[in-house]
């Protein structure tokens, strides 16, 4: 089971908020590569995907939790918990994003 979406919904430096069985997901294009994590900060429950991206990593907007989106480990504090990722595979132009977490 999972989702999916056009790749072309997602250019590089986006974070684009989806729903995923009722949990939201934020799914980003770094460089090229997509990444699927739990848009919800681990420390203060804040939208992720209103945040800034810094290479590889999301960096919460209100305390400064910092997450890297292959591994969803918190590379910053406050944040000690990792985010949830999701496997992510493009086909044809199409983002597949399976609900099963890595």
């Amino acid at each position: 089971m999972g989702i999916e979406l056009p790749l072309a919904d997602v250019p590089p430096g986006a974070m684009e908020r989806i729903e995923i069985d009722g949990q939201a997901v934020m799914v980003t294009n770094v460089d090229g590569d997509i990444y699927a994590v739990s848009d919800t900060c681990t420390h203060a429950q804040i939208s992720l995907s209103s945040g800034s991206l810094h290479g590889r990593q999301v960096m919460c907007p209100w305390h400064g939790a910092m997450f890297d989106l292959k591994t969803g480990r918190p590379t910053c504090g406050p944040a000690v918990d990792p985010l949830r990722c999701y496997r992510v595979r493009i086909e044809n132009e199409t983002i597949h994003i399976e609900t099963g977490a890595d």
